[in-house]
């Protein structure tokens, strides 16, 4: 029992780091997420704040970087 615990954990911790990553948040969050009454406070924490990833790619201006990329009109993100 105790065994199952600890795999699905381990997978839970994995996801999360990935998830957490790409939506621009530090991703040893995630191993908040394994608390059982903090990952409720994770989970509307990261639902009601605004993305860090979401709101740099708003800010850069319409042209983009020096590259061409980048800015609202780009949707390669």
């Amino acid at each position: 029992m105790i065994r199952w615990f600890l795999i699905l954990s381990l997978l839970q911790l994995v996801a999360f780091w990935k998830i957490l990553g790409r939506m621009g948040f530090p991703p040893w969050l995630a191993i908040m997420a394994s608390i059982p009454v903090v990952n409720l406070i994770l989970l509307y924490y990261v639902a009601l704040t605004p993305w860090p990833r979401e709101t740099d790619w708003l800010l850069k201006p319409p042209g983009g970087d020096a590259r061409g990329r980048g800015g609202p009109d780009d949707a390669n993100f």
